[in-house]
Parts: structure tokens; C-alpha cells; sequence
């Protein structure tokens, strides 16, 4: 299903560099969100066709009400030439804050699709999207365990939320937490207690989807969203995590000589609902599971019917 992705999208491939090409010098066209709750996003644009709008079949999917179901579409050629039209979008389409209908794009325009959603359109060559990159990387992701961060998690709930109550599709989340962590930092030290939370974040991200998004909490804390999975699904996945966590002792290197800490997880599990207006419901309610995971002695999973 096409939606923002995770990751930068490359809508078709590029053409083969020659030998006698300097990479650093092949500068190809890329989108790069400007507002909205995915800033720094980019998109590379390949040779092709890329449709933008709300549809869920858009190359570029926008959870946006003022952006249309077919709002534009943006064409690349093999040459890097790239054309922007308009699809007889209801709020218009922009280019530097001029309505267009097509219009070739040069460098350095700002694109808006509807009332809110902006781009800027620019050619890169490979270390300019390397610092681009990068800085997307450390503005989303968790600098410890290399996961995404409470920021990126808390934007993503909202965009999700909106999208699947608008097609009725099941959406849960799990919250986890490390049991007695603050004892594995009391005996074992702090450099373990990081040690723990990266090898367990790697054992979690292990056991999910490509499509589930973990993030970093806070703390010991962790979550997983779950796009178009029901409860009997999200227990299933959370029970898996639960036991690749338990399944091995962690230690502090891969020599085998440092100590070797037993670790479990507790978890809580929670199903959106159709009163859950707002992201900070469904947060609470796994939450709640969660804290009865752990009342009810830990190393399980807990959920709500």
C-alpha cells in the first residue's frame, strides 16, 4: 500500500554511470518535505512517472485534507529533465507561490500540493545527499539503539491515525519495557545498561515487520506501531519479541569474557478504537496494558479486549 515511506524513495532506476562519469559531479533531482510532521523527507526522482495525492495507489501519498485524491504528477526523464502538472487538483498546485498547470522545474523551486503540504524541489549530487541524509537520520533516529526517536514515533501515530480511520483499517501499538533495568545499571553499570537497550532494540527490530515502525520511548521504554494489523496479530508479533528478548542472556561484547545478564521485557498491547480521537488515546491505553504487565509479574503480554 502506498503511503510516506520509511525510507527515501527512488521511484525507478537511474541511469548507469560511465566510467569516465565523476559521480560527485551527476547531480539528480530530488523532493524534500518542507512542513508538515515528516520534515526532511526525501524523495529521489528517478525516470518515470511519480503521482502525487491522497490516494492510497500515489507514488507520494499525503495525509493532507486540502491535497486531492490525483493532485499532480511529476515526470523524470532519463536526461534529469523534470515537468510538474497539475491534475485538475481542487486547492491548485504551486511553484514558488504561483498556480500552475505544468511547468519545468529548474532548481530550487518550492512545490505546495493543496493548502499545507510544501516541497522543495532540488538537484543533489551524492555528498550533498549524504549531508542530507544524515541530518534526516539524526533529527529521527534514536542516537543509542539506532531506532527511531519518541519525535518521529509521535508524527507517525498521527499521520497513521488520521489514514486508518479514514479506511476503517485496524491499527495497534505495543509498548515494552525492560523488567529491573535499573538493577542491570546498579550491578552491571551503565555501559551494560547501553549495551542492553541496543542489543535488545536489534532483537525487537528482528523480530517485527518491514512495515512496523519501533521506536525509542524514553528510558527503557519502548514502541512498536503496527499499520493494518488487528489485536490477534499485534499479540502474536509482541509475543514473539518477548521471546527473542528472553530467549538468550545479553552481554556487554560479542568476546564472551564480560558478563552475561539474563533480560526479559513486559509488554502492553492496544487496538485503535473508533473513540480514540487523538494519538495520546491510543498511547494510554497500551500504557495501561503495560503497567498491568508488569503488576501481574512481568516477562508477558498484556492486552485490553
Amino acid at each position: 500500500m502506498a503511503r510516506l515511506p520509511d525510507e527515501t524513495t527512488v521511484a525507478s532506476q537511474l541511469r548507469t554511470v560511465e566510467p569516465a562519469d565523476d559521480p560527485t559531479n551527476i547531480r539528480n533531482p530530488y523532493l524534500t518535505v518542507l512542513t508538515g510532521p515528516f520534515v526532511g523527507r526525501t524523495y529521489q526522482l528517478g525516470p518515470g512517472r511519480l503521482f502525487v495525492g491522497r490516494a492510497v495507489d500515489c507514488d507520494i501519498a499525503l495525509e493532507d485534507a486540502g491535497v486531492s485524491r490525483r493532485h499532480a504528477l511529476l515526470v523524470s526523464t532519463v536526461d534529469r529533465r523534470v515537468t510538474l502538472e497539475d491534475l485538475g487538483s481542487t486547492n491548485g498546485t504551486t511553484v514558488d507561490a504561483e498556480r500552475i498547470e505544468v511547468r519545468e522545474l529548474g532548481g530550487g523551486e518550492r512545490l505546495q500540493f493543496g493548502s499545507d503540504t510544501v516541497f522543495k524541489f532540488e538537484f543533489r549530487d551524492s555528498i550533498e545527499e549524504r549531508f542530507v541524509s544524515y541530518l534526516y537520520e539524526s533529527a529521527t533516529r534514536d542516537h543509542l539503539t539506532g531506532v527511531f526517536n519518541e519525535r518521529f514515533l509521535r508524527e507517525q501515530l498521527r499521520v497513521e491515525l488520521a489514514w486508518h480511520r479514514r479506511h476503517k483499517d485496524p491499527m495497534c501499538l505495543i509498548l515494552l519495557d525492560v523488567d529491573f533495568f535499573k538493577k542491570v545499571n546498579d550491578e552491571y553499570g551503565h555501559l551494560m545498561g547501553d549495551s542492553v537497550l541496543r542489543q535488545l532494540a536489534m532483537r525487537c527490530q528482528g523480530a517485527c515487520r518491514i512495515e512496523d515502525v519501533l521506536a525509542r520511548y524514553g528510558g527503557e521504554e519502548f514502541a512498536c506501531l503496527l499499520r493494518q494489523t488487528d489485536a490477534e496479530g499485534a499479540i502474536v508479533l509482541a509475543e514473539r519479541m518477548r521471546r527473542v528478548v528472553e530467549a538468550a542472556p545479553f552481554q556487554h561484547d560479542h568476546s564472551g569474557r564480560g558478563p552475561s545478564v539474563p533480560v526479559t521485557i513486559s509488554l502492553g498491547v492496544a487496538e485503535l478504537t473508533p473513540d480514540m480521537e487523538e494519538p495520546e488515546a491510543l498511547i494510554a491505553a497500551a500504557d495501561r496494558m503495560l503497567y498491568r504487565a508488569k503488576h501481574a509479574g512481568r516477562n508477558r503480554v498484556e492486552f485490553e479486549p
